[in-house]
């Protein structure tokens, strides 16, 4: 079996994955319903959110969807004369930007990606409201493409949706890892057209689906799917000989066995050499490892942006504070770097401040 083709782009949903309502959809609707002149529970509405939502019809265009998704959230809370510029006034708080927020670590991750060599894009079923939210949140630069299916033409799991996220990357359908919070618009749908499917949520996957508890654990699941493996391949004869002799059955022969035996160190090297790990790629070796250089409370608010051609390394800090708490660690952080395997041509460390 041949080798995995390791991951050359990523494509990330947007709700539930990127963003999150603010401070929640039930607490969005009852500051529209009050600005409205109605006084709204918003966790009553957060409690009916769900079910209005399974409930509707997908085939509708967003518009209407949604128009019906926020008349049964308020399911007769508020009166029915009032209801039609209410809907107006939910669909448009929802294309704002204060109607969201990022996930935990959003930009630093970003920025890992980035790091490891990845064009990164979105793909989601959402319509084109959430263009203009990714620019509110300074996020839309940061992605090589941005599509939005509008939930109808294309959409997830539609393999066609995968294939031209692919194209727009410009890598094929199998170096392409998607992410996302459904089960089946993302991981399986992902899976089901030779992409790569990672669903994140906290509870248990089933078997065959690539799971991250949160967002924050991209960078290293992404890490691990580029170092070569040997998952899916069938054992050599002298794998499975190995094997018999610690078992203490007799071993399979062959004209192999008439060949002279070399020492493990000389095996080793051979397929050190042969796998291109004697090779080491510093931004690898910076990224597995950047949990390590610096306190975790620091490294988890940073992240390695890029190395330039004169030996200086980048880092991206949260904020300003960040920056000068890294700084202070500065000496101690280039030492270890450049420790580390291929590293040692880094001679200096900068900051960028976002």
């Amino acid at each position: 079996m041949a080798a995995p083709i390791p991951p050359a782009g990523v494509s990330l949903d947007i709700a539930g994955t990127l963003l999150f309502p603010h401070p929640s959809v039930g607490g969005v609707y009852a500051k529209v319903a009050r600005a409205h002149g109605h006084q709204i529970d918003p966790s009553k509405l957060d409690a009916r959110f769900p079910t209005a939502l399974q409930s509707t019809r997908k085939e509708t265009s967003s518009k209407e969807r949604w128009a019906e998704i926020v008349e049964r959230t308020f399911a007769g809370s508020i009166p029915q004369s009032s209801m039609a510029s209410v809907q107006a006034g939910c669909w448009e708080a929802f294309g704002r930007g204060e109607a969201w927020r990022m996930a935990r670590g959003t930009l630093i991750i970003l920025t890992q990606l980035r790091f490891l060599g990845l064009k990164i894009g979105v793909l989601s079923n959402a319509d084109g409201r959430m263009r203009q939210v990714l620019a509110e949140k300074e996020l839309l630069e940061r992605f090589d493409s941005v599509m939005l299916t509008d939930g109808v033409s294309a959409a997830k799991p539609d393999p066609a949706s995968f294939g031209k996220m692919a194209y727009n990357l410009g890598c094929k359908i199998e170096q392409l890892v998607h992410v996302g919070d459904g089960l089946e618009e993302d991981a399986r749908g992902a899976n089901a057209c030779g992409a790569h499917g990672i669903w994140v949520t906290e509870g248990p996957a089933p078997e065959g689906i690539h799971r991250i508890p949160r967002l924050t654990a991209l960078p290293e699941a992404i890490r691990d799917l580029m170092l070569p493996d040997s998952v899916g391949k069938k054992l050599t004869r002298t794998g499975r000989n190995l094997i018999a002799n610690l078992r203490g059955h007799p071993e399979e022969k062959s004209r192999s066995n008439e060949r002279t035996v070399r020492s493990i160190d000389q095996a080793v090297e051979e397929a050190v050499k042969r796998l291109g790990i004697d090779r080491p790629i510093p931004e690898h070796a910076i990224s597995a490892g950047w949990a390590k250089l610096l306190p975790p409370t620091l490294a988890r608010r940073t992240a390695p942006l890029r190395i330039l051609p004169d030996g200086k390394l980048m880092i991206q800090c949260e904020g300003a504070i960040v920056r000068s708490e890294v700084a202070f660690h500065s000496r101690s952080l280039l030492a270890k770097i450049r420790e580390l395997p291929g590293c040692g041509h880094i001679k200096a460390i900068g900051f960028v401040v976002g």
